[in-house]
């Protein structure tokens, strides 16, 4: 993916997160919201499978007769739910079978290269890579094709944010990813810290500045 085919999607991602429209259908009484929801039954379209019990990201709502439906992002989910297709999303009929979510301090983080700044093209595609998914995981990729398999997927138990700190715990080792270890038992066992250094200008791409533990990362935001 290119740049700035990258930097539109992260832009739109942002312009969803701002949005969060509810509408009501009088045939399944099932409101539907752009933004963060929860899927109740395992939905299966083509050979994409969302078992039960997944956060997901739903937009686009559209009605045909009495029937309504959304489109559920695919490219913000972990890679072991979206690898099985090139498509960006699907269509789901509403039908009794999203619940609204929450927004959470994970929802705001974008996908990360690891690096202080964007150099060129090729330095990007090859950086190692964090992705931070709609079903609060934290996948780690070694470089910035994230249609491979992760190094690690980490599901995320707790969200917590301090100023311009994200705080992410999990049960399990962040593996790859400079976690501490907080406690010996329980779901928040380690914990992955997330500074916000601000906003960047490098003369070629305006870039939000990131430390992740203490190594930078950095993601584009737009053309200068």
């Amino acid at each position: 993916m290119k740049l700035k085919n990258l930097i539109v999607t992260v832009a739109g991602l942002v312009l969803g997160l701002a949005g969060f429209v509810g509408t009501a259908n009088a045939a399944t009484k099932t409101p539907i919201m752009s933004g963060p929801q929860v899927i109740t039954k395992t939905v299966k379209v083509g050979k994409v499978t969302i078992p039960a019990n997944t956060r997901v990201f739903v937009s686009r709502f559209t009605k045909k007769g009495n029937k309504q439906y959304v489109s559920v992002a695919l490219d913000n989910l972990t890679y072991q739910l979206r690898h099985v297709t090139k498509a960006t999303s699907i269509t789901v009929r509403v039908n009794h079978n999203f619940k609204s979510s929450k927004y959470t301090a994970m929802d705001q983080l974008s996908r990360m290269t690891k690096g202080k700044t964007f150099s060129s093209d090729a330095s990007y595609h090859q950086a190692p890579t964090i992705m931070f998914t709609a079903n609060q995981y934290v996948e780690y990729f070694s470089s910035g094709n994230v249609n491979k398999k992760p190094l690690s997927s980490t599901k995320i138990t707790k969200v917590r944010k301090s100023g311009n700190t994200t705080y992410l715990y999990a049960k399990k080792n962040m593996l790859k990813l400079p976690d501490k270890r907080v406690s010996k038992k329980g779901n928040y066992q380690y914990r992955l810290t997330i500074h916000y250094n601000g906003a960047k200008e490098d003369g070629i791409f305006p870039y939000a500045s990131y430390s992740v533990g203490s190594t930078y990362f950095y993601t584009p935001t737009g053309k200068a």
